[in-house]
This record gives structure tokens, sequence and C-alpha cells, in this order.
């Protein structure tokens, strides 16, 4: 049985879901978001905004993770803790070791086109800390692309936390309020940066100036969460969709150096609010399509495909130097969707189902497809 926590907070157990349904179209917008990154990183970065594909996958993650607390709040009166991080450990640490060790394989080998890697740098990446570069000294690390990760893992590591003690123990409304002012308080420390910072780059990078694009998407897991029935939330209307998107694409067109390290990362993450309650909803044209099977595949595969595909591109330009643009993605796409595959099928499906076993006794979690069926829930 629950103890009182959930009714302090104002929730009501019989509106909240036993588990976080299956989002098919959440993995569609994986997909989508890892196509961007992948095409600015194969040379288009000057017209395909890569760092956008990161901010949108910071949001999503901000909402499943604070979803999945909230419900096991909600059903079970706390949030365990030990089972949260085992669940992150099993799910984000082997694959990522896994294609670390194999990139620095392949560097000893002199099989990638790349720059000269430092060890402590190497080290920041081992450690998630390579979004503080100044920790170690350099920034020659192995391609794989570790920044944004160390940001989601320091989240994971203090959210949770402050959910458990703090935030789950107020109304929801409150909660997300709650985050609101934090996102007030980085945009503060970015604005303070670029004044009196010399060179204020990694506001691009830092934790702590940037994890306010996670946030926001906590404040919709807490406020208006479509998941959630107790919440009735918002359904966007047409216009509130084109107006978002509008907001997101005048920031991508601004091209001064201070906004686009203080203003534009607040205006993204809060305009992804609305095309995000609008999915959430499961209705629609764009739901349809980020639905389809080759986006739920890709979406499936994103976080090994992330991890993998700037190594494939550097190993591709070792083997065929000059390759650039679309030839570029053609040669290295189907290279990192074969990484992909061996991935889930030895290392991330085992892994999934050990986590299940040895998380028997909390509520369910999100799973991976078994004989390409999708049988759990929306993967955090």
């Amino acid at each position: 049985m629950p103890d009182s926590g959930s009714q302090r907070t104002g929730e009501s157990l019989s509106a909240m879901p036993c588990t976080m349904p299956y989002l098919p179209q959440l993995d569609g917008v994986r997909a989508l978001a890892i196509l961007i990154v992948f095409v600015a990183h194969c040379g288009y970065s000057h017209v395909v905004p890569g760092g956008f594909g990161v901010t949108v996958f910071f949001f999503l993650s901000g909402y499943l993770i604070t979803t999945l607390l909230r419900i096991e709040r909600g059903r079970t009166g706390t949030v365990s803790l030990a089972a949260f991080y085992l669940r992150r450990s099993l799910r984000i640490l082997p694959p990522l070791y896994l294609t670390l060790a194999a990139t620095g394989a392949l560097y000893a080998a002199g099989l990638l086109d790349w720059m000269r890697v430092e060890p402590a740098a190497v080290l920041g990446q081992v450690v998630f800390l390579t979004n503080y570069p100044g920790l170690f000294g350099t920034e020659a690390v192995l391609p794989v692309p570790l920044w944004s990760l160390a940001i989601e893992e320091h989240f994971y590591l203090v959210f949770p936390l402050a959910y458990s003690l703090w935030l789950g123990r107020l109304h929801p409304r409150r909660a997300a309020l709650a985050c609101l002012g934090i996102c007030a308080a980085v945009l503060a420390i970015r604005c303070v940066n670029v004044w009196r910072l010399p060179d204020y780059s990694l506001n691009y990078s830092w934790t702590h100036t940037r994890i306010d694009a996670i946030l926001f998407g906590c404040c919709l897991g807490l406020w208006n969460n479509p998941v959630i029935p107790a919440d009735r939330a918002w359904r966007p209307r047409p216009w509130h969709i084109a107006a978002s998107l509008a907001v997101i694409l005048l920031t991508l067109a601004v091209r001064d150096p201070a906004f686009r390290e203080t203003l534009r990362y607040t205006l993204q993450s809060a305009a992804l609010f609305v095309p995000f309650a609008y999915l959430l909803h499961g209705e629609g044209r764009a739901v349809r399509w980020l639905s389809t099977r080759p986006m739920r595949q890709l979406g499936l595969w994103s976080y090994s495909f992330y991890l993998a595909h700037m190594a494939v591109v550097a190993l591709v330009l070792h083997l065929a130097p000059g390759l650039h643009g679309v030839p570029l993605m053609l040669a290295a796409f189907p290279v990192t969707l074969l990484w992909c595959w061996g991935l889930f099928t030895w290392v991330e499906r085992p892994c999934a189902r050990l986590r299940r076993r040895l998380l028997s006794d909390r509520p369910p979690e999100p799973t991976l497809s078994e004989g390409g069926r999708r049988t759990g829930i929306t993967p955090a």
C-alpha cells in the first residue's frame, strides 16, 4: 500500500496509471533528433542545427524521467533511488564503454581520421566530465560525443534525489514552478558568463548552463502531462504549434553570438513544450509519421547511434579521404546501423532482461522490443 506521500502532493492514486504507456511517436522523435545530429556531423552543420537535435533529446529525457518518477511515487508512495540508479547504469554504461573501447582500438590502429587524442581527455569521457575540459586541460577526446551524455548523467545523479526529498512532496504545479525558477537561474548564469568571460562558448556544453533544457521537459512531466489523466492536459491547437515552431526557427536564424549562448537555449526549450504536448496526445499526421516502423526502429537504436556515428564517420573518412556530404552520409549510415544492431542484440537486450529480473519488485520500467515486437513502455 502506498503511504500518504501521494495524497500530500494532491496526486490521486486512482487517476495514476500503473505504468507509462508505450508512445511510439516518442521513438520517432528520437529518430528525428538523431538524424538532425548525424546530418550536421556529416558536413552540413552550417545549415542543419545539430545542437537543436541535442536540445530535443534533453527535453525528452526530462519529460520521461519525471513522468516515470511521478508514476512510481503515485503508485508506491516512494521512489527507489537504488532501483533508479541500477536501471540507469545498466541502460547507459555497457553500450557506452563498449563503444568507447572499440573507438579507442580503431584509433590505436590508425584507422580514424581524427585529431591526436590525449589520455586525460579520454579519462574525462570515462567519468562523464568531458563537458568540463578545463578539469583535464585538454579537449582532445576520442570521437564519441559524450558532452551531452555527461549533462544527462549529472541530471540523473541529482534529480531523482531532489524529487524524492523535495519536488515529489510538492503539488505537481508547484514542483513545475520550482523547476522553472531553476531554469531562470540557469539563464542568468549564462548571461553573466557572456558579460564576464572572454570566451563564453562553453555555455553550450557545461551542465550548469544547459541543464534547463532537461528541466523544461521535467515541467511537462509535472504539469499538463497527457499521460497522467488527473492533469486534464491542455491540447495545443494548430496555431499554438505554428507559433512555437516559428519561435524555434527564429532562434536558429539569429546569428548574434551573445544571443545564441544565452536566450536561444531558453526559447528553444520553452517552445518545445507545445509540440511535445501535441504529440503526447497521440493524434494527427505528425504522430502517425513518427510512429512508422522505420522511425520507431531508428529511435530504438538512437542511443547507440549517437555514441557510434562520429567514430564511423572518422573511419569512413580514413578509408575514403575527401568524402563529404551525401556520399559520406550514405557510407556512414549503414555502418552505424550495423553497430547499433550488434549492440542491441548482444548488449542492450540482455541488459534490459537483467534489469527486469533484478527489479521485478518495482513498477514496470522502460523495456526494449522482443523479437521485433514492442512489449514495454517508451525507453527513457
